[in-house]
């Protein structure tokens, strides 16, 4: 038992002293204070057709309830999901194997940190919506319950269901990170499109693992008996609209359900049936791969060895020339950036380019652009990071001018796979003579390489720009305007800023990577 404690408390302390943890949290607390808006704001997060309810406790508690809920499970299974792919690669996991720790043991050990994980960002979003119903209701009482009633039932038995998917997407699809975040992608949305606002059967909040649909409802029922109103619920989310023709009513709270609170309990027992299936294909950090890795190796040796060095003529080799180009540099990071992952899936990159080729433009553009870039998040997450990740940056910082050669090298390797990628929809704009466009989708490739290469610079890893790459492409999915970064619907001032926020990166990105360097 000891040490089962032990694996929880050592793996969530290595995550809440990351940079990664830190600005997530951060970030998350400065969208937790958008969850509630302020009156004069132009948006809204939940209303009932064209109601919205008063800022007295029940309805800031409800809201940032389920707006947490389904907020933090889509950031939280980026932020969490490297737990095992950690440990293999700092070698811990072969220790670990060596114990007689259960895998079920360990795998649970990895769903409660990560469960911690979320819940101290959960804890700190509680507390700003304590002050945000101090900052904003007037003429209320302050009712505790109202805000600890709906994080205990709809947004905590969330989080523990992610923490368990985290797991097994890691113990099934390990090695294959863009499969996990497609799939949890794809999964996301078909939980989302299921439980969404509208009119819905009890059943639903049985198969609702956010609970979100249940305060929907009740909300609903609300406006239903006190309002003497049909309407139906709108819309969950940021809705960026006029406010001037809603109606404000007062939610004092709702009953909950025998049959949801039974429904959350399930989903804690079946996230953790899914890490008991899990470990009976865990793979326990099996050496074999490694063994036959090593097994080529020396056949290669054996190999080279029946070569007499006699057979080599110095003389017929090619004189050495001294290059302090970054050509092949480029070169080089551009076949890294096409072995990286497996090949097959550039077969879903061909499929987005032909795509841009025949969907209609605004589709096009708007959503299989945005989609088809998230796809490379595994290519531009290490695009800065992978001397790090394979211990050779102290040889790279070493070479000649690693700041002017090597680091440029890496931002052109990568806008130049973001442009490749965009090039129908270059080709189509070109045709119809609209420049613009090509002009921000251009300018959105730079930014969003230099935002992966600046994160992975600042956090030291790549799982600070999965998460927020996620969140970002998620929004622009979803139509929400200031997260349009590719020009969908461009102006000389967007493109401008775009380019500004590009040049601020990229110099961080300098001044960063150039401490290090002095200082390694």
């Amino acid at each position: 038992m000891n040490d089962f404690i032990a694996m929880i408390k050592g793996d969530y302390l290595q995550r809440t002293r990351s940079y990664a943890f830190l600005i997530t949290l951060a970030i998350s607390l400065y969208i937790a204070y958008t969850f509630v808006p302020p009156p004069d704001a132009n948006y809204t997060t939940v209303r009932i057709g064209n109601y919205i309810g008063d800022y007295n406790s029940a309805w800031i508690g409800h809201v940032t309830a389920i707006m947490t809920s389904v907020f933090l499970s889509l950031i939280g299974f980026f932020l969490v999901n490297n737990s095992v792919k950690k440990d293999i690669e700092t070698e811990v996991g072969m220790i670990i194997a060596t114990t007689r720790v259960s895998n079920f043991s360990y795998l649970m050990s990895k769903v409660l940190s990560n469960f911690l994980v979320l819940l101290s960002i959960t804890a700190i979003v509680f507390v700003m919506s304590i002050g945000i119903f101090f900052l904003r209701s007037s003429g209320f009482d302050f009712e505790i319950s109202s805000f600890l009633i709906p994080y205990l039932f709809v947004t905590i038995p969330s989080l523990f269901f992610i923490s368990s998917l985290a797991v097994v997407g890691e113990v099934f699809l390990g090695r294959r990170s863009v499969i996990q975040y497609i799939a949890f992608f794809f999964l996301f949305n078909v939980i989302i499109a299921n439980v969404q606002v509208g009119k819905g059967s009890e059943f639903i909040t049985w198969v609702d693992p956010f609970g979100v649909k249940v305060v929907t409802m009740g909300l609903e029922n609300h406006i239903k008996t006190i309002m003497g109103s049909d309407e139906r619920v709108a819309s969950m989310g940021f809705n960026f609209s006029s406010k001037n023709e809603l109606k404000v009513f007062v939610f004092n709270g709702m009953d909950w359900p025998i049959g949801f609170l039974v429904s959350r309990l399930l989903w804690f027992a079946f996230g953790v049936g899914l890490v008991l299936l899990s470990s009976k294909f865990f793979h326990r950090f099996d050496v074999r791969e490694k063994i036959r890795l090593v097994k080529k190796s020396k056949v290669l040796s054996e190999i080279t060895e029946h070569v007499s060095p006699k057979t080599i003529s110095l003389t017929s080799l090619p004189a050495i020339t001294t290059d302090h180009g970054i050509t092949a540099f480029i070169k080089t990071e551009l076949l890294m950036l096409y072995r990286k992952g497996p090949r097959w899936f550039w077969l879903f990159n061909a499929g987005g380019m032909i795509a841009l080729i025949f969907a209609p433009r605004e589709i096009a553009h708007q959503f299989i652009l945005p989609v088809l870039w998230f796809l490379q998040v595994g290519r531009w997450s290490d695009l800065t990071t992978k001397e790090k990740t394979n211990r050779i940056h102290h040889f790279t910082y070493a070479a000649y001018q690693p700041l002017r050669r090597l680091l440029p090298s890496q931002l052109i390797a990568g806008i130049i796979l973001a442009l490749v990628l965009a090039s129908p929809l270059f080709v189509r704009y070109a045709i119809a003579q609209q420049f613009l466009p090509i002009a921000g989708i251009v300018a959105g490739g730079i930014f969003i390489v230099l935002f992966a290469a600046c994160l992975g610079i600042i956090s030291g890893g790549k799982k600070l720009f999965e998460v927020l790459f996620f969140a970002i492409t998620y929004m622009n999915i979803n139509l929400i305007p200031f997260a349009d970064y590719f020009g969908f619907s461009p102006t000389y001032t967007s493109i401008l800023l775009v380019l500004t926020l590009s040049l601020l990166l990229a110099a961080l990105s300098g001044l960063v990577r150039s401490y290090e360097i002095r200082h390694s």
